[in-house]
């Protein structure tokens, strides 16, 4: 036998026997605590959001579900993780906008791969608002707009760094408006863009409700106005930008996702406890009351609306580039 023969034998059959091994492993699935990789800061939107729903997920899964937040480089760090993570279902991350978007388009993580990635589903689906301190005395979008076109490029607004998500949508809203901002971005996460927001460092933000929700109710931010085709339920005295006469129709995702060789019959398992844990009462009450934008979308819708999601920033991260704001 040869060398060569030899070690093609050897492989196929450790092959054989680490897919063995999952197999097997999937027919008692699961035996033990699942991590969550959160790949954003503690307390922002998304880590609040997810770490609620996954607990009620862990009723259905029968063993607890341990979030752990992984941050640095606009989510790819912890996305990365995931992807290089044991393929068993005992790790699962959630993935957002930037880690399907502008991770890969900027290439800001050797090694990223999303088709490494297998989508389980879509957990909410949220426009973009524009918020604002409240000290800034600004009640209506007509507000916001006159104040901006008074001074040029002083009107503060935060974003989750160059080229993601909510920068994208700012730049866009502004460009509809007619107005000049000072995007100041937070890359670590919307915790701390929303405290500089409440605190008054920044005079808005371009963000999720859910991120907010608590300070809008305390009366310490004011939204005026939302990215979204119509009114949003938790918002319903707000208006949309398109109600008031800009095309300014932008959103974001939360998606939890494994990696793609993970055995179909553990990915059948998580994906059926998720749908109960979305489906529980409590959790969509929960959900309601806190803004979070519940919706439910399975592996192949997630898939499908990603892939058009990208096409249109994709369009607007090139004019970035062309501009020469992105490298």
């Amino acid at each position: 036998m040869t060398f060569a023969k030899g070690l093609r034998s050897a492989l196929t059959g450790v092959a054989i026997i680490v897919t063995g091994t999952l197999a097997a492993g999937a027919q008692d699935f699961p035996g033990k605590d699942i991590t969550h990789i959160m790949p954003w800061s503690a307390g922002g939107g998304t880590d609040t959001v997810m770490r609620t729903f996954l607990q009620y997920a862990e009723k259905p899964l029968g063993v607890g579900v341990r979030t752990q937040n992984v941050t640095g480089a606009q989510s790819g760090v912890g996305t990365l993780r995931l992807m290089k993570s044991r393929p068993d279902g005992y790790t699962i991350g959630t993935l957002t906008w930037d880690s399907m978007i502008t991770v890969p388009y900027k290439a800001l993580v050797p090694g990223y791969d999303t088709s490494t990635l297998s989508y389980l589903a879509n957990v909410t689906l949220y426009p973009t608002v524009l918020a604002v301190n409240a000290d800034t005395g600004w009640t209506t979008l007509d507000d916001f707009i006159a104040a901006a076109k008074a001074a040029p490029g002083e009107v503060t607004v935060s974003d989750s760094g160059i080229g993601g998500i909510w920068h994208l949508h700012a730049l866009d809203m502004a460009d509809q408006l007619g107005v000049t901002l000072n995007h100041v971005p937070f890359p670590n996460g919307s915790a701390e863009q929303r405290e500089a927001l409440i605190s008054g460092e920044n005079d808005a933000a371009s963000l999720s409700y859910a991120t907010v929700a608590s300070a809008a109710e305390a009366g310490q931010v004011k939204v005026l106005a939302v990215m979204g085709s119509e009114r949003d339920p938790s918002l319903p005295d707000v208006p949309t930008f398109t109600e008031l006469g800009y095309d300014v129709i932008w959103g974001g995702m939360r998606v939890l996702a494994v990696p793609a060789d993970t055995p179909q019959e553990v990915k059948d398992t998580l994906i059926t406890a998720l749908k109960a844990a979305f489906d529980d009462p409590e959790f969509q009450e929960k959900a309601a009351a806190t803004g979070m934008n519940a919706y439910w979308m399975d592996g192949e819708q997630t898939e499908a609306y990603v892939e058009r999601t990208q096409t249109r920033a994709l369009k607007l991260l090139d004019k970035l580039k062309a501009e020469g704001v992105l490298e």
